[in-house]
């Protein structure tokens, strides 16, 4: 009900905008504004209809003929709804800055989509030569330098920069809800590097001298005895899995025991979120590299003195990348806490297991082999188990 109020206190505004004053009813006859003004109407009944795409499109030919504020918020509200979230959150960023006179109620609505859609988004922030025009996957998304980090999808994406008859461009991935830096520059491309010459063959040996022909009275050496065949080994029987002999074998162990099939499932859980947080926690302190990386360029850029602009109180104008740095190193530690908790957790399991092998399983060769006592331990310093007795 809310956005339905919000969608016709901005109908209104918009049909003031472009007929309210005697200039804008004289400019009525205008084919442009006239069309503008149509296409406006259509988005919004396409929108009440939940025809989201179709909405967005209207609105998207209306703000084209009419470059008005308003529009905006109407646009990212259709986008929003049709699965174009980083348009979306470029529209409510755009109406938020357009529009400082909005109310309350309109601005709190662009608030809360900018929200949503950037739920579902990344962020890249884009540092290049002053002056230049940058563009995410071929599209200008304005002139550097750029304050704001960049709404993009999930995903890798190309950053160019152009100035001139100078350009230079770079490859950049970034996950949902992260930050990730990017830099372009003008800097000319090094030679290539010629192949190294191949090696000088090597000199063939000399051939060897041909035997000497044999003496005629030279005595022949004697025959050797012809050798007695060897009498056929007997053929191997193969290893049973649970020796008459030996202590039963752990793969069928496991196969039978309950305990053990948890304890090697938890094992395999706690390798699995090792794994996991650590590539997490190695991806987030990419992002804490290249985040500084992009303050540290600013820093040169406008000359600051400060060393550390993050440090309280923070830097004017910095606060924004500030935070987001902040972020990330909050992501990288617990990333690399649950990934220690994880790699813990395994090898306790792991020792729970063997451990449990050994003494559940007995040598029947050695029948005094393979018993063992669990007795509790409680005192001043130390509380846990003993296990005693022989494996």
């Amino acid at each position: 009900m809310r956005t339905r109020v919000c969608f016709a206190a901005l109908l209104l505004v918009v049909s003031s905008a472009l007929v309210g004053s005697p200039a804008a009813r004289a400019e009525e006859k205008d084919a442009v504004t006239e069309m503008a003004r149509r296409r406006f109407q259509e988005g919004v009944k396409f929108f009440d209809q939940k025809r989201y795409e179709e909405a967005r499109g209207a609105f998207l030919q209306a703000y084209a003929l009419k470059r008005h504020p308003a529009l905006l918020l109407n646009l990212a509200q259709s986008e929003i709804r049709s699965g174009h979230p980083a348009e979306a959150a470029r529209h409510f960023s755009a109406y938020l800055r357009e529009a400082p006179n909005a109310s309350q109620l309109e601005r709190s609505e662009a608030e809360k989509g900018l929200r949503e859609a950037r739920a579902k988004l990344a962020r890249i922030q884009v540092s290049a030569p002053a002056g230049a025009d940058v563009l995410v996957d071929g599209e200008s998304v304005g002139t550097a330098p750029i304050a704001e980090p960049i709404d993009v999808t999930p995903g890798t994406h190309n950053i160019e920069a152009r100035l001139g008859n100078k350009s230079g461009s770079t490859t950049v991935s970034v996950l949902v809800s992260r930050l990730a830096a990017a830099t372009v520059s003008f800097d000319s491309t090094p030679p290539p590097i010629p192949p190294p010459a191949p090696p000088p063959a090597a000199a063939e040996p000399p051939a060897a001298p041909p035997p000497p022909p044999p003496d005629p009275e030279a005595t022949p050496p004697p025959a050797e005895p012809p050798k007695e065949a060897e009498p056929p080994k007997p053929k191997e029987e193969p290893a049973s899995t649970s020796s008459e002999e030996g202590r039963e074998n752990f793969i069928s162990w496991v196969g039978r025991n309950e305990l053990a099939l948890v304890g090697a499932g938890v094992t395999a859980v706690g390798l699995g979120v090792f794994i996991g947080f650590g590539l997490a926690a190695q991806r987030a302190d990419e992002n804490v590299a290249s985040v500084a990386t992009a303050i540290q360029d600013q820093i040169e850029l406008h000359n600051i003195m400060r060393t550390n602009v993050c440090a309280d109180p923070v830097q004017n104008g910095f606060e924004s990348a500030c935070n987001i740095l902040s972020d990330n190193v909050d992501a990288r530690d617990l990333d690399r806490t649950l990934s220690t908790i994880g790699l813990v957790t395994a090898g306790v399991s792991a020792a729970a297991t063997i451990t449990a092998y050994f003494v559940t399983t007995s040598n029947k060769s050695n029948p005094r082999q393979g018993s063992a006592q669990i007795a509790p331990i409680a005192g001043p310093r130390q509380v846990g188990l003993a296990v005693t007795g022989t494996f």
